[in-house]
């Protein structure tokens, strides 16, 4: 499963630091991916790779609530209006009804996903002091505190973790 670390950075100049010295451990066998770095007001930072809003929101969680919501709600229509020209007629509508359910509430449900940052990260953003920039990276779930250490030493400060729904999604 993999796990996304969330930091605190004093500086750009630590945070250049901590970018190499990942960049380093990429590909070894903590299977670090990252890191991203934002600013407190969600600016990008020059040089730095940007973060994926999928990263500091729950667009992903609402985005799979949404496939089964709309798959539901689409079951449900079909049920009350029904097809009357025959049971294979009615079973390819029910089908394609939640085929396109789905779907739709996948697409709706990451819109507003993508609207509600995570409770944590807002709290910690609004503390941040101007110039301090958050974090992220991406490593397996078994290297995660040997990866909290290392960011410690380089003076970052460990505020949040999350682990994804999806144990074998990767960042890229």
């Amino acid at each position: 499963m993999r796990t996304l670390l969330y930091f605190r950075m004093k500086d750009a100049v630590t945070a250049r630091l901590a970018q190499a010295r990942l960049g380093d451990l990429a590909g070894t066998s903590a299977l670090v991916a990252g890191p991203w770095f934002v600013q407190r007001d969600n600016q990008p930072v020059d040089g730095l790779p940007k973060i994926d809003p999928g990263q500091t929101t729950y667009r992903e969680e609402a985005a799979i609530t949404g496939i089964f919501a709309g798959a539901i709600v689409a079951a449900l229509v079909i049920f009350r209006y029904g097809v009357s020209a025959g049971t294979g007629a009615t079973a390819i509508a029910y089908v394609g009804a939640i085929m396109l359910g789905a779907m739709i509430g996948w697409w709706i449900g990451g819109l507003v996903g993508a609207k509600v940052g995570r409770l944590g990260l807002r709290q910690q953003k609004a503390q941040m002091a101007p110039g301090q920039l958050l974090m992220i990276a991406s490593c397996d779930s078994k290297s995660k505190e040997s990866m909290k250490q290392f960011i410690n030493e380089l003076g970052g400060v460990s505020i949040d973790e999350h682990s994804d729904l999806m144990p074998n999604f990767r960042w890229v």
